[in-house]
């Protein structure tokens, strides 16, 4: 378990939107509609105690006591989304395999309508698998990971044509969309002018080519991401130069809305006439007990806030309550309405 240094609360942002209206915004979440476009991956956790040392080798051998199996990538958003009781969809591609079987039959049990999800022949469902180790008495911790399923992947036409169909008609209705790249071969920036306008919002979670997407709503990069995107190294306690790098990467892809993740030191939301980009504080303990997917929370919160009518900055705070609560669970987690409501009554000032 990971301690995050404390700090100082900085003062009082007068912006900061108040406990009711976060609260109120809650419940309106039922009333969104998400589609999650994007690389879908199966995670995998083998979870095992420890037995011995082998002879074979210096290396620990356990015995297995579970399998757990969870959705991720694009379709951990997906998760998210329908754990808050958003109505989700995802569209993507999974391989004619076991793992595509399962990845789809764990949205269809979740409530994610997957019925947007292309098996290709040729294509490995992307997966994840996790080793964690630990006592019988102890919190299980990671010590490898393998995964399987090649990056880039190029997309067969009609794979593209049928996923395009189904994206299209969700942008249609109204719908929010979430572009999900994770570098596996189905997205590139020509889907966001093949998506066309739309009433609901569009945001972008892209590992390796953010600054591309140029006509995305909003994105929600890390910190390294932003580094990567404007071609040079931000000091985690430089603020103005965080600032400054949001605001040239959300005008570089002609955004309203840039959230860019910091970890331990919260987020920094840019958004276009909105003054001076506002520095949002971690929310929560200081504990943290596994941040795997916690990008996919927040992109998720961010983006179906904004579909219920949230402004970007009361999006980005929730989105961040929302961050706080889930890397305080184990492995690839989503969390209820019910525990960000109770999150806001009990914490939020």
């Amino acid at each position: 378990m990971t301690r995050r240094p404390r700090r100082p609360a900085p003062p009082r942002d007068p912006r900061r939107p108040a406990r009711a209206e976060l609260l109120a915004l809650v419940d309106r979440l039922a009333d969104a509609r998400v589609l999650v476009l994007g690389d879908a991956v199966l995670d995998e956790f083998e979870q095992g105690e420890i037995a011995r040392v082998s002879r074979e080798a210096p290396v620990l051998i356990l015995d297995h006591r579970r399998t757990d199996l969870c959705p991720g990538g694009a379709a951990n958003t997906a998760a998210n989304l329908a754990a808050l009781d958003v109505r989700a969809a995802i569209a993507g591609r999974i391989g004619d395999d076991a793992q595509g079987e399962r990845l789809s039959s764990l949205l269809a049990a979740l409530g994610v309508d997957a019925r947007g999800l292309v098996r290709e022949r040729g294509y490995a469902t992307p997966t994840k698998t996790r080793i964690l180790a630990g006592g019988p008495h102890t919190r299980k911790q990671q010590i490898v990971r393998m995964d399987r399923g090649r990056r880039g992947v190029p997309l067969g036409e009609r794979t593209r044509l049928r996923i395009a169909a189904a994206a299209r008609r969700a942008r249609g209705r109204g719908d929010a969309v979430v572009l999900a790249d994770y570098g596996y071969g189905l997205l590139d920036p020509s889907w966001v002018a093949a998506l066309g306008p739309g009433a609901g919002p569009l945001t972008l979670d892209s590992r390796f080519a953010i600054d591309r997407y140029r006509g995305v709503s909003a994105a929600t990069p890390n910190l390294e991401e932003v580094e990567r995107a404007v071609g040079r190294r931000l000091d985690d306690d430089d603020e103005a130069a965080i600032a400054a790098a949001a605001r040239e990467l959300r005008r570089k892809l002609r955004a309203e809305a840039l959230l860019c993740t910091r970890g331990a030191r919260g987020m920094t939301l840019d958004a276009a006439g909105r003054g001076a980009a506002a520095r949002i504080p971690v929310f929560g303990s200081d504990e943290v007990a596994d941040v795997t997917g916690a990008g996919d929370t927040v992109i998720a919160v961010f983006t179906a806030a904004r579909a219920a009518g949230a402004t970007w900055r009361a999006a980005a705070e929730l989105a961040n309550v929302a961050g706080g609560l889930v890397v305080m669970k184990s492995g690839t987690a989503t969390l209820s309405r019910a525990e960000l409501r109770a999150a806001l009554e009990e914490g939020w000032e």
